[in-house]
Parts: structure tokens; sequence; C-alpha cells
């Protein structure tokens, strides 16, 4: 059953590597062109006043200041909790990884952004930062809350919460003009390889010093 845990695990980890690599492809050859441009077209057709406040907030929250902040509240109040000093380093080897991940990404592929947009955004657009942003502490919100949720409703709200937060930042960043679907998408790929990865290697190092422990009581 191990085995095939980690079996499963390294091969679902390979895959998300190899769609991000074959979607960073695509954006370099400009295969995907035609396919950003007509989702963005498309979801131009349903601007509104309203639904452009809903999008600009949920993209303000996924900027870089508002999710430090949500972060290190998050974190605060979890090891004030929990006093479980491991958990804060596994979140800022996450968000850090991201935030680094990201920044070389963009810097070797400079991908331009989208040419008209409802906000003004700087910098390169492959992979979405925000996107990544969100992945990450949402997916780690999920991870460190999941244990200490007792029932099966309370956790289907926890994924619901976290998922749609991801979601719905993402999409804010199409919605305003300021990052391609592919640029979505990418993000979407590598953050979770990050994430997934470091949980990976955290879960499997947990394990080792519970046996530790475990043989060193039976001494």
């Amino acid at each position: 059953m191990k085995r095939l845990y980690d079996y499963n695990t390294c091969t679902g980890l390979i895959l998300l590597l190899i769609f991000f690599l074959i979607t960073t492809y695509f954006v370099l050859k400009g295969y995907t062109r035609e396919f950003d441009r007509l989702l963005l077209e498309s979801v131009a057709d349903f601007h509104t006043d309203l639904l452009t406040k809903m999008m600009t907030f949920f993209s303000f929250i996924g900027a870089t200041r508002p999710v430090i902040v949500i972060s290190l509240l998050f974190l605060g109040v979890i090891y004030l909790k929990y006093r479980n000093l491991q958990d804060v380093i596994l979140f800022a080897l996450v968000s850090l990884g991201s935030v680094t991940l990201n920044v070389v990404l963009k810097m070797t592929i400079k991908r331009e952004r989208p040419e008209s947009s409802l906000i003004v955004e700087s910098g390169y657009s492959y992979p979405s930062a925000h996107t990544m942003a969100a992945v990450s502490l949402y997916g780690m919100i999920i991870y460190l809350l999941w244990k200490h949720t007792p029932t099966v409703k309370a956790r289907k709200i926890l994924i619901t919460f976290g998922v749609s937060m991801i979601l719905m930042i993402a999409f804010s960043r199409i919605y305003l003009g300021v990052h391609y679907a592919s640029d979505i998408i990418g993000g979407v790929l590598i953050s979770s390889f990050w994430l997934l990865t470091l949980l990976t290697i955290f879960q499997r190092y947990r394990k080792k010093e519970k046996k530790k422990s475990t043989q060193k009581d039976t001494c």
C-alpha cells in the first residue's frame, strides 16, 4: 500500500511538471495566442460595473501585501493555538519558494501582458504571480487546518473555501485583462507542483521523526 501511495504521488508530481513544461513550450511558440485572445474577448463581453468591483477586490487580496498580511495573521493564530513551529517553517518555505520561482520564471520567459486591461499592472505576464500565491496560500491553509477539522462536513467547507478563493483570484486576473488564460494555467500547474512536492517531503520527514520517537520510547 505504501509503495502504491509513493508511486501515485510521484506520478502526480511528474505529470504536473510535464503539463507545466508543455504549457510553457506552447506559450513560447505562440500556440496559445489565439486561445488566449478569444477567451479575453469572451470575458470582456460580460463586463459590468458590479462584476468589475468584485473582480478588483479579489485581485487586490491576491496581491503581494494582502497575501503577506493574511499569511502572517494565519500563521500567528496557528502557532499560538497549536505551538507547532514546523508548520510555520513549512508555510514560509512554500510561500518564499513560490515567490522566488515566479520571479525566476517571469524573468526567464519575459512574456508581455495583454495590451488592454481594466487596471494598470507592471512586470511580465507568465506565469501569474497572483495565481501562484493563491495556490500556495490557500493550499497551505487547507493542509494545516485539515487535521484540526473533525467532521467531514467541515472539511468539505474548508476545501470549498480554499478552492473558491484560488479560482476567484485566478479568474479576476483574466477578467481585468492583466493576464492571459495560459498565464493562469501555468501558474496553477507550477505552484501546485511546488506545494505538493514540499508537502510530500514534509510528510516523509514527519513519519521518520515519529518512527524514531517510537523506537526511543520502546527502548
